[in-house]
């Protein structure tokens, strides 16, 4: 849908909702300057997004272009917009993550952090000290992770989410899937997060500047040794937060947070 919809100009005021935008699925989007929501969307959008009739409200498409809209009529039922499309979305950044496989309420928590930060893509692999009770959850289904996604798409304004999968066996991913995303990034720099790992410093700057990024986190009780040493032989570098055990969803913030900070520092 990107790219599809020309600018209509309307008069829709400045956005003054509550919310910080809403992301529209392409289905919605009945024409250039027309969407319409029904059902649990039209519901979503009433009660979390307090839409009303008269406001306007920041948009964007699933994966497209963004812009405002006016609310023209909302029930819990049916919610009509008037659509306005003037700003292409922000491709992700080219960092890509290896997520061992964490209880739901986590995994819901690491999409949204991820999408926010702008990741390309985040790899669930089943990992040795993970519960395997969890790959069956409900968290990893594709509807659960696109709410997910479309919950911090709305929360930074962007569209393009990054690409998600679940792996099932550690072993055969780093095998058979990791060299393809390896190959993608180019030069990338790959790192696994453990706690006997090295702290990243300013030194780092220059190296971490100039490289995509790999970043591959455990689960609750992280990776196990053997798992490591299998990153290690493929050429990933173990790195770490310190002395303190953090949760996955914090290690996955505060990694990308000193990354980030090491590619602006000159």
């Amino acid at each position: 849908m990107q790219g599809s919809h020309a600018i209509v100009v309307r008069n829709i005021p400045p956005s003054r909702t509550k919310v910080n935008s809403l992301i529209l699925l392409p289905e919605e989007c009945i024409s250039q300057s027309r969407a319409e929501l029904v059902g649990s969307r039209a519901l979503y959008a009433y009660e979390t997004h307090e839409a009303r009739a008269g406001e306007s409200v920041r948009i964007g498409i699933l994966g497209g272009a963004k812009g405002e809209a006016l609310i023209e009529s909302a029930t819990r039922d049916r919610v009509v917009l008037e659509t306005r499309f003037f700003e292409e979305a922000s491709p992700p950044l080219p960092i890509d993550l290896i997520m061992g496989v964490p209880r739901p309420q986590t995994v819901k928590k690491v999409i949204q952090a991820a999408v926010m930060l702008g990741a390309r893509s985040v790899h669930f692999v089943r990992s040795e000290l993970g519960e395997k009770s969890y790959l069956s959850s409900h968290a990893l289904e594709d509807e659960s992770l696109r709410d997910e996604t479309v919950k911090a798409l709305e929360q930074v304004w962007e569209t393009i989410s990054p690409e998600i999968k679940v792996h099932r066996t550690f072993s055969y991913f780093l095998k058979n899937h990791y060299p393809s995303i390896a190959t993608y990034s180019g030069q990338a720099l790959s790192m696994v997060a453990h706690p006997q790992g090295h702290e990243l410093v300013v030194a780092d700057a220059p190296r971490v500047r100039a490289a995509p990024l790999i970043l591959a986190i455990g689960p609750e009780r992280g990776w196990s040794d053997d798992e490591v040493s299998a990153f290690r032989s493929c050429g990933f570098e173990v790195v770490g937060l310190g002395s303190r055990v953090v949760r996955v969803e914090t290690a996955l913030v505060l990694l990308m947070g000193q990354i980030n900070l090491l590619r602006k520092t000159p």
